[in-house]
C-alpha cells in the first residue's frame, strides 16, 4: 500500500517536471529575443551604430532556426547595423507572439 502510494507521487513528481520543462522549452525563444531586444535597444542608447559580431553571430543562429526568411534578409544586407537588427527582432517576435498565445 505505502510503495503504491510512493509510486504514485514519483510519478506525479516526475509529471510534473516534465510539464515544466516543456513549458520552459517553449518560452525560451521569447525570453531570448526579450534580451537581444534589451542589448540592441541599449547599443542604440550609447550611440553605437553596429551590433558586435558575437552578438549578431548568436542572433543570426536563432534566427536562421526560427525564421529563415528573415534571417536572409538580414544578413543579405551584410551589415551589422543595429537598428535594422532591432527591426528584424521585433519582427521575429510578432511572429512567435501568436505561437506562444496558443501554447501558453
Amino acid at each position: 500500500m505505502i510503495t503504491d502510494a510512493v509510486i504514485s507521487i514519483r510519478r506525479a513528481n516526475e509529471a510534473a517536471m516534465r510539464r515544466h520543462k516543456e513549458l520552459l522549452a517553449r518560452r525560451l525563444p521569447m525570453r531570448l529575443l526579450d534580451h537581444w531586444l534589451s542589448e540592441v535597444e541599449t547599443l542604440i542608447e550609447r550611440n553605437e551604430p553596429r551590433v558586435p559580431e558575437p552578438l549578431m553571430g548568436q542572433i543570426a543562429g536563432f534566427l536562421g532556426k526560427q525564421d529563415p526568411r528573415l534571417y536572409r534578409r538580414l544578413r543579405r544586407r551584410g551589415n551589422l547595423d543595429a537598428l535594422r537588427v532591432l527591426d528584424a527582432l521585433f519582427e521575429a517576435e510578432e511572429h512567435l507572439l501568436p505561437q506562444e498565445a496558443e501554447t501558453g
